[in-house]
């Protein structure tokens, strides 16, 4: 009888001869077959198997539940305070955040890598008191790693099974992710050892049935580049770890307080659908929140990409071609290649471009 396709992958076949070696191969080998039938499924057996499944949000068309959410936001934005004010509207049973409903199962880890005890008080205190009600609904519990140098990340589980939590906040992908290398005596954070994290994320996930909100940083100079996954600090591997990710980013300055609510990620809905424009307030008490000012915003906007300054040499060949001189002409007069009068001939279609837009957008 012909061994099965199985059989050739994993080298199960008739043997004859004893051998103690090749028999402890075939048992390895069986396993691994048995492994492999376990995991392969039919499309059919999928369906009916989780027929009763249904996409859930914990926090409308922003955060998945019992998924990996990513919120990836600049510096300065308010990342830290966006994670906390969450956290105090399900604590106080508030169905509705910045205009989504918001669900929550049980309490709420918040696993701090970023700011000492004090100085996090001093950014919490004033945001939940500006939504304080007589009956607290939920807990919000919080884990400091920088004062307790000796916890791991995968001490949080002994919190989570201890004070039913469902919804887990780590503050930041980039220190936790730091220490986690050191324990892991990692020296570089690359597409082949990103996945350390989400173990233990996806570990947490099965186990206790909860979601998690990872807060990121944008890498140094993106502030004036369109939302992509690839603004976010890590491997691309990271993004294709993550289930859902969420832009965080300045509205029109650094020194304005409108905040840009970006859906990048979504797996379940068309991008940037959901976008929000916001605002950070705080009022005469010193009490501190979010506002929603305008929803389904586009981004383009509000985000415009930083021109680069053009040297003088190049504006000098704009002017040219906008009279109309041909390149051997341009080439003579002002001693420049083909290559540098072809790049002022792209940025001078370019202008003409946005001039034709800004005309049509404002005939008058």
């Amino acid at each position: 009888m012909r061994p099965s396709e199985f059989d050739k992958l994993f080298g199960l076949r008739n043997n004859p001869t004893p051998n103690p070696a090749t028999s402890n191969h075939q048992a390895v080998a069986s396993g691994k077959l048995q492994a492999v039938r376990a995991a392969t499924t039919t499309t059919d057996y999928l369906y009916d198997k989780y027929k009763d499944f249904k996409l859930e949000f914990l926090w409308e068309n922003f955060i998945v539940k019992r998924a990996n959410n990513f919120l990836t936001a600049e510096g300065g934005t308010g990342k830290t305070r966006m994670g906390i004010a969450l956290c105090m509207a399900a604590k106080y049973g508030q169905n509705r955040f910045l205009g989504n409903e918001i669900s929550i199962d049980g309490n709420i880890l918040y696993l701090n890598y970023e700011i000492t005890e004090p100085l996090f008080k001093i950014i919490a205190e004033p945001i939940e008191l500006g939504v304080r009600q007589p009956t607290a609904w939920r807990q919000v519990y919080i884990l400091n790693y920088l004062n307790n140098p000796s916890l791991t990340i995968e001490d949080a589980a002994l919190a989570i099974e201890e004070h039913n939590i469902k919804f887990v906040i780590i503050d930041s992908f980039k220190a936790c992710i730091s220490r986690l290398m050191r324990e892991r005596k990692q020296k570089e954070l690359n597409n082949l050892n990103a996945d350390m994290y989400f173990d233990v994320l996806n570990l947490w996930r099965d186990k206790y049935k909860l979601t998690t909100l990872t807060i990121n940083h944008t890498n140094k100079g993106t502030k004036h580049m369109k939302t992509s996954g690839d603004l976010g600090f890590g491997p691309s591997s990271v993004r294709d770890f993550m289930d859902y990710q969420v832009f965080l980013r300045y509205a029109y300055d650094s020194d304005r307080p409108e905040r840009l609510l970006v859906v990048d990620k979504a797996r379940f809905m068309e991008k940037g659908r959901c976008n929000k424009l916001i605002k950070m307030c705080t009022d005469s008490r010193g009490y501190f929140s979010f506002e929603l000012l305008e929803d389904g915003i586009k981004e383009e906007e509000f985000i415009r990409e930083e021109e680069k300054p053009v040297n003088e040499k190049t504006e000098q060949i704009i002017e040219l071609l906008d009279e109309g001189k041909k390149y051997r002409e341009i080439m003579q007069v002002l001693s420049v290649s083909q290559r540098d009068i072809a790049t002022a001939n792209k940025l001078l279609k370019e202008r003409q471009v946005k001039q034709k837009e800004d005309e049509e957008e404002c005939p008058f």
